[in-house]
C-alpha cells in the first residue's frame, strides 16, 4: 500500500494520512456489557443511616454549646501567676486578683431591713438588699471579681485594680409613680482605702458635697459616697422630684446602715482642709509621680493666694519615709534639676527641687513625707508649706 505524501499534494485534503481498522472481534468495547446496580443491601442501609444520624447529633451539639459561650474558657487564670506576685525586696506584694470560680448563691429574702456592711476582714456579705418600707423592682443581684463585667463592661478593671470583692444591686419603686425606680449599687473593697480609690477615680469634679457623709457628693440625680470599705451608688432613674428624693433617703439611710471605718486613710486626714478645691482629692497606690518608693499617697489641688497648689502626703514607718525622701531629693537633681536642702520647717527637713521652670518642695517629719509639686511660683509654695506643717490650714 502506497501511503499518501501530504508534501507531495497528491493527498486529498481534509483526509486522514493512515486509518487501520481493526475487526469487530478485536473492538476495545466487544463484549462488555454495562454495569447496572439493582439491589442496596440492608446493612449498607443501616450503616448510611448511622453516619447520617451522627453528623446530626454533631451538628446540634456545636449549635448548643455556641449558644451557651463560657468567657472562662479564655479568661486568663491568674491563679498561675501567684510565684510571680511575691514582694521584691521586702516592697508591697502585688495584689491578689485570682478568681473565685464557686458561683454565688443568693440566700432567700427576708424582710429584716437593710443589711449593713461586713467588716472588711469578714467574706463578703450575700445577705439581701432590704430597705424598709421600700419595694424593690426585683431580687438583689450579686456579682464577684469573676462576673462584675456582666455589670459594667468596660469599667470593671478599674474597680479590681482596688481588690474589688462584691456588688450588690437593686432597684425600687417610687411610691405613687408608675415608672420611677432608684438603683442602689454597693461595690465592696478589700480595705476602707481601696473604696475611697475607686471612689476619687470615678469622682465628677463637679459635684456637690453632702452633708450626711464626708466623702461624698451628688450630682443633681444621682448620689455617690464612700462609707468603710464600701463604695455606694445611688441614681434616679428621671429628675422627677419624688424620684430624686427617694434616691436622696435611700443614699443617707444606707450610709448610716455602714459603720464608720477609716482604717488606713490616717494620710488623708492629715491633709490640709482649708482651701481644698472640691474634687480635686486622688489616691494613687503605686508608683505616684512616677515614683516606685511612693505608694499609698494622698494629694489634693489647693487655692492659696490666687493660685493653685498640689500637696501631697505618704505615711510611712520613719526609717521607710527617710529612706524615700532621699530618693526623691537624688531623682529631682537628675537630668538638669537642681535640688537643695532647706532651713527645717516644723521640725520637718525640706528640700526645693527646679525642674523645667516647676519646683518641689519636699518634706519629711518622723513617718510622714509630702510637699508641694508643680509649683509655679517657689516663694509662695514655701509659704503654703510653712503653714500646711503648722497646722494653719487645718
Amino acid at each position: 500500500m502506497r501511503i499518501p505524501d501530504r508534501l507531495s499534494g497528491d493527498h486529498p485534503a481534509g483526509q486522514p494520512l493512515l486509518r487501520l481498522t481493526l475487526p469487530a472481534s478485536q473492538s476495545p468495547r466487544a463484549g462488555r456489557q454495562a454495569f447496572r446496580r439493582v439491589k442496596v443491601s440492608a446493612l449498607e442501609r443501616g450503616i448510611s443511616l448511622a453516619i447520617v444520624g451522627l453528623l446530626a447529633f454533631l451538628g446540634v451539639a456545636v449549635w448548643i454549646q455556641g449558644r451557651n459561650f463560657d468567657p472562662g474558657l479564655y479568661s486568663l487564670r491568674t491563679e498561675a501567676l501567684k510565684s510571680t506576685s511575691a514582694a521584691p525586696g521586702g516592697s508591697a506584694s502585688s495584689p491578689d486578683l485570682s478568681p473565685s470560680h464557686a458561683p454565688i448563691q443568693a440566700p432567700a429574702e427576708s424582710p429584716e431591713g437593710y443589711e449593713a456592711s461586713a467588716p472588711a476582714s469578714s467574706s463578703p456579705a450575700l445577705q439581701p438588699m432590704d430597705i424598709p418600707g421600700e419595694k424593690p423592682t426585683g431580687p438583689t443581684e450579686f456579682y464577684s471579681t469573676d462576673t462584675l463585667y456582666e455589670k459594667i463592661n468596660g469599667r470593671a478593671p478599674a474597680y479590681q485594680d482596688f481588690n474589688f470583692q462584691q456588688l450588690r444591686c437593686r432597684s425600687f419603686a417610687v411610691p405613687g409613680e408608675s415608672t420611677g425606680y432608684v438603683d442602689v449599687y454597693e461595690y465592696r473593697m478589700d480595705t476602707p482605702v481601696n473604696a475611697f480609690g475607686i471612689f476619687a477615680l470615678e469622682r465628677d469634679p463637679n459635684g456637690a458635697p453632702l452633708d450626711f457623709v464626708p466623702e461624698g457628693y451628688t450630682d443633681g440625680m444621682g448620689y455617690f459616697f464612700r462609707q468603710a470599705d464600701c463604695y455606694v451608688q445611688v441614681i434616679a432613674s428621671d429628675a422627677n422630684p419624688a424620684t430624686v428624693a427617694l434616691a436622696k433617703s435611700l443614699s443617707s439611710r444606707i450610709a448610716a446602715s455602714i459603720a464608720v471605718n477609716d482604717t488606713g486613710l490616717a494620710a488623708r486626714r492629715k491633709l490640709p482642709a482649708k482651701g481644698l478645691v472640691p474634687g480635686s482629692l486622688t489616691y494613687t497606690r503605686e508608683n505616684a509621680h512616677g515614683q516606685a518608693f511612693l505608694r499609698d499617697v494622698f494629694q489634693a489641688d489647693y487655692e492659696f493666694e490666687g493660685a493653685r497648689i498640689s500637696f501631697f502626703i505618704m505615711i510611712a514607718t520613719p526609717e521607710a519615709a527617710d529612706k524615700a525622701w532621699e530618693s526623691y531629693r537624688e531623682f529631682s537633681g537628675r537630668h538638669g534639676g537642681k535640688s537643695e536642702t532647706l532651713p527645717e520647717i516644723a521640725r520637718a527637713k525640706v528640700f526645693l527641687a527646679t525642674n523645667f521652670g516647676k519646683a518641689k518642695l519636699i518634706y519629711r517629719r518622723e513617718g510622714e513625707l509630702g510637699g508641694v509639686v508643680d509649683a509655679q511660683n517657689p516663694e509662695l509654695a514655701r509659704t503654703f508649706l510653712n503653714k500646711a506643717l503648722d497646722g494653719t490650714l487645718r
